[in-house]
């Protein structure tokens, strides 16, 4: 007997919204279930998924989901889809692609996504709604806030700490126990040798 896939919805029908649904068709007990989004485009569609409508078209397909996740990759409206999504009382789903490598012992936060080639080490911690995009690498011990994102190829070295919307760019590294404070930027490629907070 084939075992019940989750059914998620997915709220995000951008260049975000591809890789989110990927992710989903490739895990075996995930399923699509729908593609919604704030601005809809009539026709549109994603990986041959018709984009359903908006927040109304969400709210009528309740009882056939089991969890969205936000497919958005600007960091607050991310935060305040999935707010939304929580006083509605959606289950946000996390995701992890199966290719990527993610220990036992680390903590995933609900509606996070992982994607394939990622790293996240032991005792990590990852908050909820955060992006750990292709080929992150968060090294044990470190903390990622909610709704923050750490691009492709990027790296946090052992108890790193990144706040709440952070954003540490492609190829960047973040050294050792150094702090990226809540909306900060790393720029892609750079290396942050020392906390990085407003003002810096």
């Amino acid at each position: 007997m084939e075992k019940h896939k989750r059914q998620i919805a997915v709220f995000g029908a951008g260049g975000h919204g591809k890789v989110v649904v990927d992710a989903i068709e490739r895990n075996d007990g995930l399923a699509v279930a729908c593609v919604v989004d704030d601005n809809p485009q009539p026709g549109s569609a994603v990986l041959g998924l018709v984009v359903v409508g908006g927040r109304d078209a969400l709210l009528a397909r309740r009882g056939d989901i089991d969890g969205v996740i936000v497919a958005i990759g600007d960091n607050r409206t991310r935060m305040e889809v999935a707010g939304w999504l929580g006083a509605q009382g959606f289950v946000l789903q996390r995701v992890v692609h199966p290719m990527a490598v993610v220990a036992p012992s680390a903590t995933i936060g609900a509606g996070v996504l992982i994607m394939p080639g990622a790293v996240v080490n032991a005792e990590a911690r990852i908050g909820a709604n955060a992006i750990i995009n292709t080929g992150a690498v968060v090294e044990h011990d470190c903390e990622v806030g909610e709704a923050a994102h750490v691009a492709p190829g990027a790296v946090l070295c052992g108890g790193a700490c990144v706040g709440t919307c952070a954003f540490v760019g492609a190829g960047a590294v973040v050294l050792p126990g150094v702090k990226v404070g809540p909306a900060q930027l790393v720029k892609a490629g750079t290396v942050a040798a020392r906390n990085v907070e407003q003002g810096n």
